[in-house]
């Protein structure tokens, strides 16, 4: 399963995804942790230094030679290809491109960051889009059979408008019971709608008021569920965690692991000839 954590920033995206691989870990999953953050925190909140990580975003080229589109020049270029002739990327084992990207973080957790928020990014010519089209694609074309993908997204709707999430199963709004966090769910869940990507939510620190309670009214069936206010989050240390919030999250992986798988490369092709189209 392949699912993403987004939302508005510093609604808890990165303490949330890391929130997730662990509780995964613990309950026995394999997991590839995906740091696709311009802050990078979810790197450091695994336990990794981001500067002695490979980087994602340096590895175009060596992308485009393994699935066979280094001569056309263009990452892009996988859509041209029959399907049937591209390689699949995979997690276990790990195929060699897979393997030179990523980092242990542990025998169940691999991570994978592709360095938005590196010093030489600021330098580069590219926006954030070029530097996260090999994982647009890669995604696409990961068999993570029974294991998780879990990413951590750059904050707003922007990426989802890009189509960096075409390929993946669901995309998991991270909302707070508040005005601006639910209006950046709201941009999001419309880009998912248009786009036929799943759309669902968890509620982070909710606290009993009238957006809280405008939202459940609205949104009943995207809600996977609410996860408390722990201050043992904010140590990254997941034994310190309290055991309700464990909890919180186990139930909201048992929900996501019953959601159809759909993420693949003709899931991103649609969503291309959808964007052309308009």
């Amino acid at each position: 399963m392949k699912i993403a954590f987004v939302g508005k920033g510093g609604s808890g995206k990165s303490s949330v995804s890391w929130l997730a691989v662990r509780t995964l870990e613990d309950n026995g999953s394999f997991v590839l942790a995906v740091d696709a953050d311009h802050n990078m925190d979810l790197t450091s909140n695994l336990g990794l230094n981001p500067e002695n990580t490979p980087l994602m975003h340096k590895t175009e080229r060596e992308f485009m030679e393994h699935v066979g589109v280094l001569e056309e020049g263009k990452v892009s270029s996988v859509l041209t290809k029959d399907a049937t002739s591209l390689p699949s990327f995979t997690m276990r084992p790990q195929d060699t491109y897979t393997a030179s990207i990523s980092a242990n973080v542990s025998d169940t957790i691999s991570l994978i960051n592709i360095g938005l928020g590196s010093p030489e990014v600021m330098f580069s010519g590219k926006c954030a889009h070029g530097l996260s089209g090999p994982l647009k694609y890669y995604l696409g074309l990961l068999d993570e059979k029974d294991d998780f993908v879990v990413i951590d997204s750059v904050a707003g709707a922007d990426m989802l408008n890009y189509g960096l999430y075409a390929g993946i199963d669901a995309v998991i709004g991270v909302v707070e019971p508040h005005r601006n966090s639910i209006k950046v769910f709201e941009q999001i869940q419309d880009i998912c709608r248009k786009s036929l990507i799943p759309c669902f939510a968890v509620i982070n620190k909710p606290v009993d008021n009238d957006f809280y309670k405008n939202f459940v009214a609205n949104n009943s069936n995207l809600i996977l569920g609410r996860i408390p206010f722990d201050e043992n989050i904010m140590n990254y240390e997941y034994d310190s965690v309290k055991k309700e919030t464990k909890e919180a999250m186990s139930l909201i992986l048992e929900k996501v692991k019953q959601l159809r798988k759909r993420g693949n490369l003709a899931s991103i092709k649609s969503f291309q000839e959808m964007k052309t189209a308009k």
